[in-house]
């Protein structure tokens, strides 16, 4: 069959080699169309280095760089297209993007109209990926992975404190596990359900580094393998030596507990990214202003200031902050 008869199989009017691109209620048409558009993203992840070597990613999800195009528009109408294009941009509301069988939830940040002639506008155009709605649905793998790593460590975590053996560490271990438990789905938690673990893991590390600080001291105080100092009794000899050996087997275990639960407290806060935490970096200002911008409302800045570990409204300094997609006071 030759290319002219294929196209007979196409309904009337339709031309099957042209790039259907719609932005929002907008087409774009003859020379507005670019001739292509690169679409470029990358996974999104964070590695752990394991002990003997393994490395475990979190797979955070896909981002994607800005879209840009150019193209002119013309005709009798061009003024109007344009002014109805700069109205998109200074709204600056999400749009649906169209690219034949692409389809993303784009916002406008940059329209460059340049005027040549009345009926002649070239012109340029950049939006930013909000989501790619014509992607799989990520939800049960990415919460079946996040899910598994934060069990494993927990598991370890477990293990561990048992080797430890030092009630403290055990009940602070415990009562992480059991908040935990209390979360299903930490792929798409709230900031209350992240702070409800984040609490008491915090606890569990300061307890530990009182717990290393404690036992480091002590095996200080023993100068030489099993205090095997000339003049010193026999049984004081023999209790440095099993101290020694304690000291051996505990502080490398509260080490690697140390970084399971560093590693823990990563996956938690994870959860929040992969569901669609966004981050911002500012020079100055304050979580009021960055709360009524994201979400409309300047008193919902403690949650902000809750998954960034601040208690100061006020900021200084160069500061990258992270920024839940949903408020804990909202649905």
């Amino acid at each position: 069959m030759s290319f002219l008869n294929s196209l007979m199989h196409f309904a009337q009017g339709i031309d099957p080699t042209v790039t259907r691109l719609m932005l929002g209620e907008f087409e774009f048409i003859e020379f507005e169309v670019p001739e292509r558009v690169a679409i470029t993203g990358r996974q999104k992840t964070v590695p752990h280095q394991m002990i003997g070597g393994q490395r475990v990613l979190d797979v955070l999800g896909t981002e994607y760089d800005p879209l840009s195009w150019s193209g002119v528009i013309t005709g009798a109408h061009a003024g109007e297209r344009v002014s109805a294009l700069e109205r998109m941009r200074d709204e600056g509301r999400p749009l649906v993007l169209l690219l034949d069988t692409y389809r993303f939830t784009v916002v406008i940040t940059a329209f460059n109209p340049v005027y040549e002639f009345v009926w002649r506008r070239p012109y340029s155009l950049e939006v930013a990926i909000v989501s790619n709605d014509g992607s799989p649905q990520k939800t049960d793998a990415l919460s079946g992975a996040l899910q598994r790593l934060i069990d494993s460590d927990i598991g370890r975590a477990l293990g561990l404190a048992s080797v430890i053996d030092v009630e403290a560490v055990a009940d602070a271990v415990k009562t992480l596990h059991d908040a935990v438990k209390q979360v299903s789905d930490f792929a798409h938690a709230t900031v209350d359900q992240i702070q409800t673990v984040i609490r008491p893991l915090i606890a569990a590390r300061n307890i530990i580094q009182h717990e290393l600080a404690l036992l480091e001291a002590a095996a200080g105080e023993i100068t030489s393998l099993g205090g095997l100092i000339p003049g010193n009794p026999i049984d004081r000899t023999v209790r440095n030596l099993l101290a020694q050996l304690d000291h051996a087997t505990r502080i490398p275990a509260l080490y690697r507990l140390q970084d399971v639960l560093g590693r823990l407290d990563k996956n938690v806060n994870a959860g929040q990214t992969a569901d669609g935490i966004k981050t911002i970096t500012l020079s100055g200002g304050n979580l009021y202003q960055v709360a009524a911008e994201e979400y409309g409302d300047a008193m919902l800045w403690p949650d902000i200031a809750a998954v960034n570990g601040l208690d100061d409204p006020q900021l200084t300094g160069i500061q990258t902050l992270t920024v839940p997609l949903k408020p804990a006071d909202k649905p």
